[in-house]
């Protein structure tokens, strides 16, 4: 009698406390990766998972995870994941042993299975002797086993093995020569067999023990599976009401006593002792597998059924007339489900519709299936969606997006800073439109030709445009468009100029030689090949700071005049400016004046005049010295004198030849008859003019010679020294005889 009221007060103590927790331990699993064997060396991994059911499963509960070896704690934590390793790194022999790990939730404890590691060979030493302290058992009990050696001393190490395994599920060290250890069953176990080894923990090389005696074990059932029903059937249509029932099995003993748990997968719906009761609304997604777990004292026992819901109408669609509209444009969406089961249309649910925009009711719950909206403004572009309501159910579309889009207004062009550019810069432009949908196209144009294309985000595009080497003012205008071409917008014009830079100038020179004449014109030409005007050009002499001349001109070429002189002797250059702000200097040209050919021209003849002076002094100095003197001879007519001439100089010509003595005709009735040289002077080495000649003039003797004017002979005598030897010095006279036409006449 007290035995039964001890029980029932057992019983009572587990029913409290299972009805407290909402926590059940279903199975815990241990895994040693790599498998046995190991060789020695090698990592190993021992992974404790765990499977548990939750009344919150949104809530993370944290677990004590115990590993342990043999029964010895090799490591313990407290985590809320369904499973945790422990690594041995470089596993030895010491490491062999039968590993098992032990999970605590809630109050809950649960020993996974046994995993050996085994690292060592066997040698053959006493057969143990292996003891149970009971051979049948209760569902959930547990059995002691006892392994001993009676005849072996010191450390040993016991190895137990369960149902013939072939490493050991669980080792135990002892200082004694027997070892004591307990076992759980699974719940599908009825018959266990257990057997044992043993070796010297001082002498590991011994290896294990020959297998002891196999004790076999006997489990009895004491839970059934439970018994599970669903109402009104396991197929039901969206918006009915189902109902699960769950209860102990009647026919055992202990039905008051088990903790009934639905679940559906991971997920506990309900928990009671010995009966629970599940209701709902059918929905699609309450389809699947429920589970009805039945649990006493760690032992359970599940029926699992299967709910299949139909859908009662089809997730509805939301189906737009044009997804990119423009403002002012036609917005049209329409809502469309159906049902999935046949239905009588007379008895048929009323299927009802809301639209809604960006999550917000746009409007109220109809039959209505539709929106349209003729004049669609920019507010109405959004995320749209519909919701579908009959029996309770009430499904959602995928949500559409709807653009309206504002068209661009027509853009303003301007420049950033400067409408003057220097070529070969950046000029910067900026086209704004007020208003318009992004992204908006804008393109920028020079004259017809299309510049440069930004798609922006937002209403300003900044353009970054080079200048060319144009020399030019260029127009530029911007296009803006969002919508395609028919909505593209111009903007209006400006205007750049291109400011040129100057190029290296060239100087050259008028006239094209390095040496010009005193008095001559300099015309010094400064020129560029490209630049923009105005050109500022400036001459320089040398490298004198200021420069000689200085002009802005509209022309590529400027000229600079100088009258040559002795002060120009240099070296010239020339500088080129204009608004782009660098000057360029020219090549240096060499300039040498020299003096003006006039002055040569009289200093020559100066020179010549001072040297035939001093030639003429020189010679009448000698003739003065020499004694010099005239013979005058008288022509009475112009026939007498030629012949007295040559009468004379056929007298004198052995004379002549030894004292160079000259008689010259110059001129007889207008003709130069020629000289007769007769000698002055010592002999014949004088160094003055010692010569004969003649010029025979022919008489015409068909008519009387005509004298005109008056006609003057020049004679000149030259007396020799042997006519008057002891006179140094020689007069010489002239006459002039002139014969008159008259004279001749008369003389015919």
């Amino acid at each position: 009698m007290n035995f039964y009221i001890v029980l029932v007060l057992v019983s009572l103590h587990f029913r409290g406390a299972e009805l407290l927790s909402a926590v059940t331990i279903n199975k815990v699993t241990l895994q040693i990766d790599p498998s046995s064997p190991v060789q020695s060396g090698r990592n190993v991994t021992l992974t404790c998972a765990l499977d548990i059911s939750t009344a919150e499963p949104s809530q993370s509960h944290p677990h004590q995870y115990t590993f342990y070896k043999e029964d010895q704690i090799v490591y313990t934590k407290n985590d809320t994941s369904d499973r945790l390793q422990y690594r041995i790194t470089a596993a030895r022999v010491f490491h062999s042993a039968s590993y098992s790990c032990v999970v605590r939730a809630e109050g809950k404890r649960k020993e996974s299975n046994q995993a050996a590691l085994w690292v060592t060979g066997k040698w053959c030493l006493q057969q143990p002797v292996l003891t149970l302290n009971r051979n049948t058992i209760r569902e959930g009990e547990e059995v002691a086993v006892r392994c001993a050696a009676p005849e072996e001393l010191g450390s040993l190490i016991f190895n137990f093995y369960k149902n013939l395994s072939k490493g050991p599920v669980r080792k135990l060290t002892r200082a004694v020569n027997f070892a004591e250890t307990t076992f759980n069953f699974e719940p599908e176990e009825r018959t266990a067999s257990f057997y044992c080894t043993f070796s010297v923990t001082t002498v590991p090389d011994a290896g294990a023990s020959p297998p002891s005696a196999v004790r076999n074990v006997t489990i009895s059932e004491i839970l059934k599976n439970p018994i599970m029903d669903v109402k009104p059937a396991q197929n039901v249509t969206e918006g009915d009401t189902f109902e699960i029932i769950c209860r102990a099995d009647d026919s055992t003993s202990t039905a008051n006593q088990q903790i009934i748990y639905l679940r559906k997968k991971k997920d506990i719906l309900t928990h009671k002792t010995g009966r629970v009761n599940y209701t709902s609304t059918a929905h699609s997604q309450d389809s699947g597998d429920y589970e009805c777990i039945s649990d006493l004292h760690n032992v359970q026992r599940s029926t699992i059924k299967t709910l299949r819901v139909a859908e009662l109408f089809s997730k509805p669609v939301l189906l737009a007339e044009h997804h990119e509209i423009n403002e002012g444009g036609r917005l049209n969406v329409t809502c469309y489900s159906r049902y999935s089961t046949p239905q009588n249309l007379s008895t048929a649910p009323g299927l009802k519709y809301a639209l809604l925009k960006d999550g917000t009711l746009k409007t109220a719950a109809s039959v209505q299936s539709g929106y349209v909206n003729e004049k669609a403004s920019a507010a109405e572009g959004g995320l749209y969606s519909c919701n579908v309501t009959a029996k309770g159910i009430t499904k959602s579309s995928e949500q559409v997006l709807i653009k309206v889009y504002v068209l661009v207004t027509s853009p303003t062009l301007s420049i950033i800073g400067s409408s003057e550019v220097i070529a070969g810069k950046s000029a910067r432009l900026k086209c704004h439109s007020e208003k318009g949908s992004p992204p908006i196209s804008y393109v920028l144009l020079r004259g017809n030709q299309t510049v440069s294309i930004l798609a922006v985000k937002q209403e300003v595009a900044v353009f970054n445009v080079t200048m060319s080497n144009t020399g030019s003012t260029q127009e530029y205008r911007c296009e803006a468009q969002n919508r395609g071409a028919s909505s593209a917008k111009l903007s209006n014009a400006v205007r750049i100029t291109v400011i040129v830079p100057v190029s290296s100038p060239t100087l050259t020179m008028i006239p094209d030689k390095e040496v010009v004449f005193e008095g001559e014109d300099l015309i010094l030409i400064c020129a560029v090949a490209d630049a923009t005007l105005p050109i500022t050009f400036q001459f320089f002499k040398d490298e004198e700071e200021h420069p000689l001349h200085s002009t802005t001109t509209n022309s590529t070429t400027a000229f600079f005049t100088e009258f040559g002189g002795t002060e120009h002797n240099a070296g010239y250059s020339c500088k080129a400016s204009n608004k782009a702000g660098t000057s360029r200097k020219s090549n240096r040209v060499s300039v040498t004046v020299t003096m003006a050919i006039w002055k040569r021209i009289l200093i020559g003849l100066f020179c010549i005049m001072i040297i035939l002076g001093v030639f003429v002094f020189c010679i009448v100095r000698y003739k003065l010295k020499q004694g010099k003197c005239a013979v005058r001879i008288s022509f009475s007519e112009h026939t007498d004198a030629v012949r007295n001439v040559f009468e004379l100089s056929s007298t004198n010509t052995g004379s002549a030849d030894q004292h160079g003595d000259v008689i010259a005709v110059r001129e007889i009735n207008g003709t130069e008859v020629g000289s007769v040289d007769v000698g002055c002077g010592e002999d014949s080495s004088d160094p003055d003019i010692e010569y004969t000649e003649v010029m025979h003039v022919e008489p015409d003797t068909s008519r009387a010679p005509v004298m005109k004017g008056t006609d003057t002979v020049y004679s000149e005598l030259r007396k020799s020294e042997s006519e008057d030897p002891d006179n140094t010095d020689c007069q010489g006279s002239v006459e002039y005889a002139q014969l008159y036409h008259n004279t001749v006449e008369s003389r015919q």
